[in-house]
């Protein structure tokens, strides 16, 4: 049986953070490699593809990875992961450090991506777009500092169904940020 495997990935003069996409891409290799091991389905191409962009916003540097994989089945999965860096402390930022410094970030980030996301044609069950949106840190884990604003990602099934897509939306640092970013 035949797999794919096309990996993209940065390097970095951060070691700190070289390390953490290094860790994150591994581990999709070997989840991707276990599952490839049992031929689930005869005569299908499992195939792994992980590809990014980059942003940065003052003394941040972001990645956005975009990870797809067939291991059979009806489609694809396919997972966004993100990895803020701060370059000035040497140390990865994860949303519970910002609402450390800034406690209503959650809220703030669930009313704005709400007014974003409603304004959507493709968002067509509220409920569905209410539920992921609610100000939890799981549901604003995929985030990365774009040069106008913070920018979370919402990946499929999360406020649409998966015939929808995944979701993003930028909201601008004067709309929710105080100085601490």
């Amino acid at each position: 049986m035949n797999n794919g495997i096309q990996v993209i990935y940065p390097r970095t003069k951060y070691s700190v953070l070289n390390q953490e996409i290094f860790s994150l891409i591994k581990k999709h290799i070997d989840t991707f490699m276990n599952l490839a091991k049992e031929a689930i389905q005869e005569g299908i191409i499992y195939t792994l593809d992980i590809s990014h962009d980059e942003y940065s916003y003052k003394e941040y540097l972001s990645f956005v990875f975009y990870i797809s994989s067939y291991t059979g089945g009806a489609h694809p999965e396919h997972i966004v992961s993100c990895i803020v860096y701060d370059v000035s402390q040497d140390k990865i930022v994860h949303m519970s450090d910002l609402i450390e410094e800034r406690p209503d970030l959650l809220e703030l980030l669930s009313k704005e991506s709400r007014r974003i996301l409603a304004a959507n044609s493709n968002i067509q069950n509220i409920s569905m777009m209410i539920d992921g949106t609610m100000p939890t840190i799981s549901n604003f884990s995929h985030f990365v500092f774009a040069p106008t604003g913070i920018m979370i990602f919402f990946p499929e099934y999360q406020v649409a169904p998966y015939s929808s897509g995944a979701f993003k939306v930028v909201i601008p640092y004067t709309s929710i940020l105080k100085d601490s970013i």
